[in-house]
């Protein structure tokens, strides 16, 4: 009798947890039904482009209006943006309840072009490559003296390994001079030296300096031996000793 008490009391406490897990995963089931329901996304706004259209923005992420707000994954769809519309450098994602989705893009701009064969891979200033194009803008110096290792867009400038360094003092010197407004001024760049930076200043000038040097305070330099000369002065301009500049007229 006492055992049979005792499996009553085992079974009626089985039915008693699976009736638990069963009320559980219902209330999970009516709370994911209502987070569908009532978090449902109509509408997709695009900000800050200008290169892409706000369509261009959209098909590039891969959303659609009618999925949930809270179910796609940020990661994935700026992923997708980026590597869709090479422009595009950095994307903001945010709610706007009850059924808008924001997508915020900055876009960005060629700073240099990449020698590359026959044709020119242009850059934004942080190494991404944007577009293959028979020659770069105006304004826009050209890099020479390294091949492109498997060029596509959206990706990273690759020079290899051992030219790794010299690409990243290339980047470098172009923030540097667009921060002094002198990049304009710079009309090629040749990494082909192992010992020194070379490039051609206001059409000029010669330039060159070692990899390892201050870049911001060896432009200044350049500007100041620069505002020395005389308009029709030609020439090499020798910043390779720390603290010296040399003028070597033509």
């Amino acid at each position: 009798m006492a055992r049979t008490r005792r499996n009553r009391r085992r079974r009626r406490g089985r039915f008693s947890f699976l009736l638990k897990l069963f009320g559980f995963l219902v209330a999970v089931a009516a709370m994911v039904a209502a987070i569908t329901l009532f978090f449902r996304m109509d509408h997709i706004a695009v900000s800050g482009n200008e290169r892409y259209s706000e369509e261009e923005v959209v098909a590039a992420s891969g959303l659609a209006t009618g999925g949930n707000l809270y179910f796609l994954n940020k990661f994935d769809v700026k992923e997708a943006i980026f590597a869709q519309l090479p422009y595009v450098e950095e994307v903001r994602i945010n709610r706007k309840l009850p059924d808008t989705l924001l997508i915020e893009v900055r876009e960005c701009k060629a700073c240099a072009g990449v020698s590359n064969g026959a044709g020119v891979w242009l850059i934004s200033d942080q190494g991404k490559l944007l577009e293959e194009t028979a020659a770069p803008p105006e304004g826009c110096p050209l890099v020479t003296g390294a091949a492109l290792i498997e060029p596509a867009a959206s990706k990273k400038m690759d020079f290899g390994d051992a030219a790794a360094f010299r690409a990243g003092v290339v980047l470098t010197l172009l923030r540097a001079a667009d921060e002094r407004r002198m990049r304009e001024n710079i009309g090629s760049i040749d990494i082909s030296d192992e010992t020194a930076l070379n490039f051609t200043y206001l059409g000029r000038f010669a330039v060159r300096f070692p990899w390892t040097a201050d870049v911001g305070y060896k432009l200044e330099s350049l500007a100041t031996v620069v505002d020395y000369l005389e308009d029709n002065e030609t020439g090499r301009i020798d910043l390779m000793t720390e603290g010296k500049a040399s003028f070597i007229p033509e």
